[in-house]
């Protein structure tokens, strides 16, 4: 589940995966609004990953210090939410990897006790994985985050990011994590998908699990957008049964979409009763 101050949500006129809600005045996304969508959906506890790597956009138009600065801002907004319901919701801060201050805002939230752990989203902040210099600055604030044993969930997929991508993730960045958690966001997916890249990249993180790779023992999936729409519901069920339900758990991407929408698209999967019932029991370290 994501939030958003006002300040950010006027900022992101041309994000086409950032909802704000208009009920708010001015627009925003806060925590009152998460946890109505948890109760209409029936869901007990919501993970809270901070938009704050946004402003790193280009179309923002900040210079690295303004940028390091509203980082920050959104960052203590998230914060302050999540403090509301203590007992419903966790937090995690959020940087982009490739700014150089991304490095001492781990560091700062690390020390701190408000946020359970560290988001990363590799396409909206234009993360290549084949460049090697852009690994070593991800693989930094990996370690950087596990030497403070925070889990972190990374949003790995989307644009062009395919299977081969997924490989140079696993075997050159992913170590650096050590032996915190690391969620791959909608099972390696992003919205929309293509060429079938979702389901390869999963299978590509399915086939070093199975085999006990030890780089992927501490790996979740959350479910969040999954089946995308052009996705194959039966190739993805077939996957997560492979891999093993315990690997997964239930996501929406709030606000982009509302929990009670992603449990429909979940049926979409074609899963047993028994199956949906372990997936609505599932819940990472950091939430239960």
């Amino acid at each position: 589940m994501h939030l958003s101050s006002a300040d950010l949500c006027a900022r992101l006129g041309d994000c086409p995966d950032c909802e704000c809600l208009k009920s708010d005045q001015p627009p925003a996304v806060l925590a009152a609004d998460a946890i109505k969508a948890l109760d209409d959906a029936h869901v007990s506890k919501g993970v809270i990953l901070s938009g704050a790597y946004l402003y790193a956009r280009p179309s923002v138009h900040l210079s690295a210090g303004e940028t390091a600065k509203k980082v920050r801002l959104e960052n203590e907004f998230t914060a302050a939410e999540v403090a509301k319901y203590p007992k419903r919701l966790v937090g995690f801060f959020s940087v982009n990897p490739l700014q150089d201050s991304a490095v001492e805002e781990v560091r700062y939230w690390g020390a701190k006790s408000q946020f359970a752990g560290l988001k990363l989203h590799f396409n909206a902040s234009a993360v290549n994985v084949r460049n090697a210099e852009d690994r070593k600055k991800v693989s930094r604030i990996l370690a950087e985050a596990a030497k403070k044993g925070l889990p972190m969930v990374i949003h790995v997929g989307g644009g062009n990011f395919n299977a081969s991508d997924a490989e140079l993730f696993i075997t050159e960045i992913l170590p650096s994590a050590g032996d915190s958690w690391v969620q791959i966001a909608h099972a390696g997916g992003g919205m929309p998908s293509r060429n079938g890249n979702n389901l390869a990249v999963l299978r590509t993180f399915g086939d070093h699990i199975v085999r006990n790779d030890p780089r992927t023992r501490r790996i979740l999936f959350d479910l969040s957008f999954v089946p995308a729409p052009d996705d194959s519901p039966q190739g993805f069920a077939q996957e997560i049964r492979r891999i093993g339900f315990k690997h997964f758990v239930f996501g929406s991407d709030f606000s982009v979409q509302m929990p009670s929408d992603a449990i429909v698209n979940l049926k979409r999967l074609g899963l047993s009763a028994e199956e949906m019932q372990t997936l609505s029991q599932n819940c990472a370290p950091w939430a239960c």
